[in-house]
């Protein structure tokens, strides 16, 4: 058997056995429980249209009927704090918070809540006062799109 042969066999037998213990990739497949879903929320936050098109993109149809499952978006809330200073007392680097939750409601099932918390640190630039509101911003984005990124992971994991 030549070299490349063995290669390319080695490879199918690894493959076969990851398969064969049930190993699975995470996915965004959403359970067929929550096809079709109602979304709760501030329906002009940036977050809620977040999530709203990613469980659109995952193949979920959005409806406002009664008796399916309903996806409660929670308040959503940032912060800011001092992380350091410097010799002289001022503020040279914070801390921003960003805090949400969803609760998962199914028909005849118990509601299930999952908080969201991510935290960036970033530096206080304050001869460049612009860059800085500026990343700032960016950061807030950037956790609101992995919020609703994790609204999603979280909500192919669900089970009921």
């Amino acid at each position: 058997m030549t070299r490349l042969m063995r290669h390319w066999l080695v490879i199918l037998v690894a493959g076969l056995l990851v398969q064969a213990c049930g190993f699975h990739l995470r996915g965004m497949a959403i359970p067929p429980e929550l096809a079709s879903m109602k979304v709760v929320g501030d329906s002009k936050s940036d977050f809620y249209r977040l999530v709203t098109t990613r469980l659109k993109a995952a193949g979920v149809e959005l409806t406002d009927k009664e008796g399916i499952p309903v996806l409660t978006l929670g308040n959503v809330s940032s912060s800011q704090k001092v992380a350091s200073v410097n010799i002289l007392g001022q503020d040279t680097e914070y801390v921003q918070g960003f805090t949400s939750q969803f609760t998962i409601a199914v028909p005849g099932k118990p509601s299930q809540v999952f908080p969201i918390a991510f935290n960036r640190s970033f530096l206080n630039k304050s001869d460049e006062a612009l860059a800085s509101s500026r990343e700032q911003e960016q950061l807030r984005r950037e956790m609101e799109e992995q919020a609703a990124d994790q609204v999603i992971r979280q909500l192919s994991q669900v089970s009921f």
